[in-house]
């Protein structure tokens, strides 16, 4: 079992300052999908179903920021993942959609890490390199697995269609 990071280390400090901002960053990750053009799905969905697993999977990076290296955490945040990107495409999100959403994520969370790291200098460049770097592979394990799932998904969809053609 993975012990959690120390609140004193800038893995524990980056998870409590992410939970502080926790519904900012959501709001902020909201707003800027609903003002994207480019994600015309978005347009259609309530909060609740544009929000989606958006809420686990921040708890996920939480999880792996104050646990880092947990097979647990690491099993949960692929399900999370999946999850996700199975929900895009039964929502009807074309694949560019769907990352794109993690792109304005991403951004949302470097601004808060920068935050972070403004707000304790005294952590070394090697710290700050490794909690960056668990931040962004955090995102780009997410980006991969919602992708294989949506993508599975649509290949599951297309055979029914073909099977339901070959039918009738």
């Amino acid at each position: 079992m993975t012990s959690e990071a120390d609140p004193n280390s800038i893995n524990g400090g980056l998870a409590d300052h992410l939970c502080t901002h926790k519904e900012a960053i959501l709001t902020e990750w909201r707003k800027r999908v609903r003002d994207d053009t480019a994600i015309v799905v978005t347009k259609s969905l309530n909060t609740t179903a544009l929000t989606n697993h958006l809420p686990e999977i921040f708890d996920d990076l939480i999880a792996t920021l104050r646990r880092y290296g947990s097979e647990t955490v690491a099993e949960q945040t692929t399900k999370d993942a999946e999850e996700h990107g199975a929900t895009r495409r039964q929502q009807g999100y074309e694949l560019p959609e769907m990352l794109r959403e993690l792109m304005h994520l991403r951004a949302i969370l470097i601004y808060h890490l920068r935050q972070f790291e403004d707000l304790h200098p005294d952590f070394g460049l090697a710290s700050r390199l490794f909690v960056s770097t668990t931040l962004h592979r955090f995102v780009d394990e997410m980006a991969i697995h919602a992708t294989e799932e949506y993508l599975w998904s649509q290949m599951c969809l297309q055979d029914q269609i073909l099977r339901g053609a070959h039918h009738t």
